[in-house]
């Protein structure tokens, strides 16, 4: 569900190329809350830099208090209270709406903050009437950030499943944090951002969740119906959804439509025909016999070395099947591993991505969630994956084994009751999404009468920079109608094209 920089695992995780902007101030300026002290400031980095205005607010960690006790909102404790991190990003030109556009992080764990400036581009079109504002989510970011170096994730994405060190780092992780983790759930969330929005003067909200963030996003729209005007719902996590057990099946059925597809053009298939079996017998082989490979280290361009085993392989597999344009790119690394037993590409990759989770996820958040929203609902039946997958049978025991002695979190007695709303809602999915398939799109659009679902073929973890999608998604934000949307543009996206070697796709 994670959606940085080593730029390529950001790219992998959350499916896009890292796009730029350049926003200027607004001329024109809304009225927001005197309270608030907005001053500038800006967000991201480099190329993706934005200028903003930042502030902060103060939230009890109970965080429904905030909503019905005013004066411990105006008067807080600094132990039963913690900072929410807010940026605004003002729109460019002078309107009269008093709504405004949010974007909702992935993970769980990112920063809405940190993640956005990278993907703005996608939205620049709304970004021309609307103003932007992102809440870094309690436990991401600069919201009191739940974060330990050392505990693995509990999603299947770690290199290492030995479920006893994993349950061990988790408690070291979970001994390690200043605040209470059984208030940085979803249900405690989505009150902080209704509370942002009643101090902002916000009439509405027109909603963007990417993957967790649509989690977040449904649980919002269940409690504050009528806080929101539009929902953009991308990857999308049905609220029954325990995630974790379909992981193993949902990553192979991702990598067998990318061979597939290699098979189907006649460029990859003449330089790497089918490459299903030949994939399986080398992560066999791995796991028989790891390799000592030495590849030079982008970041540092020294010369590093590493043992590549087969949960090395496995996990950078995933990871670069989440993007037509890293998936474009891993029929020529396979090959070359299996018919030349160059494992330099792999394990640099590798590299990136085990040094950039870190970075990138708030890992004490990340099991909050998980642990409270996913492990408990796992059942029986489900604790058992498939062993023909190349993700093999460890995904279901690390997250069991990394919850095992977490607190459960608030969780709303409905949390797992479908969202039902007649709000407009467009939903994006990619045909070739790792983890959260077309198939979690259409079990929410049955509950949502003005819905669409929009599924881009080939693609594969979130849809909102590709092609005319930024267009379609300012009309429907302006218009807040799903029918008038003229989505036949959508026919023109093509996935990035298979490299055949270093010098890219055939002519």
């Amino acid at each position: 569900m994670v959606s940085p920089t080593a730029p390529r695992l950001r790219n992998a995780i959350i499916g896009i190329c890292l796009l730029s902007t350049g926003i200027v101030q607004a001329a024109g300026e809304k009225a927001l809350s005197r309270n608030l002290g907005f001053s500038e400031c800006t967000i991201g980095a480099g190329a993706a830099a934005l200028v903003a205005q930042c502030t902060t607010v103060s939230v009890p960690l109970n965080a429904e208090l905030s909503l019905t006790d005013s004066d411990s909102a105006a008067a807080p404790d600094a132990a039963s209270h913690i900072e929410l991190s807010i940026a605004r990003i003002p729109a460019r030109r002078q309107s009269e709406n008093n709504d405004a556009f949010t974007f909702i992080a992935g993970g769980p764990g990112q920063s809405a903050i940190e993640t956005f400036p990278a993907v703005s581009f996608a939205f620049r079109h709304i970004m021309r009437d609307h103003d932007v504002i992102l809440v870094d989510q309690r436990g991401t970011g600069e919201s009191a950030k739940l974060i330990c170096d050392e505990a693995s994730d509990s999603m299947g994405l770690n290199v290492d499943v030995d479920e006893a060190m994993m349950s061990a780092q988790a408690k070291d992780c979970l001994d390690s944090l200043e605040h209470d983790p059984s208030w940085f759930t979803t249900s405690m969330a989505v009150h902080d951002l209704e509370f942002v929005r009643q101090q902002l003067g916000v009439s509405q909200w027109n909603m963007y969740g990417i993957s967790y963030g649509t989690r977040v996003a449904l649980h919002y729209l269940r409690r504050y119906p009528d806080s929101v005007r539009t929902m953009t719902l991308d990857a999308v996590v049905p609220p029954d959804i325990a995630l974790g057990p379909d992981i193993s099946r949902l990553s192979q059925r991702t990598l067998d439509l990318i061979f597939d597809r290699c098979l189907e053009n006649s460029g990859c298939a003449e330089a790497f025909g089918d490459l299903s079996e030949p994939t399986m017998a080398l992560l066999d082989s791995l796991e028989k016999e790891p390799r000592t490979i030495s590849f030079e280290d982008v970041a540092s361009g020294k010369l590093s070395t590493m043992e590549f085993t087969r949960q090395h392989l496995a996990i950078t597999i995933r990871l670069m099947s989440y993007s037509s344009q890293t998936a474009a790119i891993l029929p020529s690394m396979l090959h070359d591993a299996i018919v030349n037993e160059n494992f330099a590409p792999l394990a640099r990759q590798s590299n990136m991505q085990t040094k950039s989770l870190g970075n990138m996820l708030a890992t004490g958040m990340h099991h909050a969630i998980i642990c409270t929203e996913d492990a408990p609902f796992v059942d029986g039946d489900q604790q058992h994956d498939d062993v023909k997958t190349y993700l093999g049978d460890g995904v279901v025991s690390s997250l069991l084994a990394s919850c095992e002695q977490w607190p459960a979190g608030k969780l709303d007695a409905d949390f797992k009751e479908p969202v039902v709303s007649d709000v407009p809602t467009l939903i994006l999915s990619g045909e070739a999404d790792p983890i959260t398939p077309p198939d979690y799109g259409d079990s929410i659009a049955q509950h949502l009468s003005q819905s669409k679902h929009l599924v881009n073929p080939d693609q594969g973890h979130m849809q909102a920079p590709y092609g005319c999608m930024p267009v379609l998604l300012a009309q429907f934000v302006t218009s807040a109608n799903v029918d008038t949307l003229d989505v036949g543009c959508l026919t023109r996206i093509r996935p990035t094209p298979f490299f055949v070697d270093a010098n890219g796709p055939r002519p």
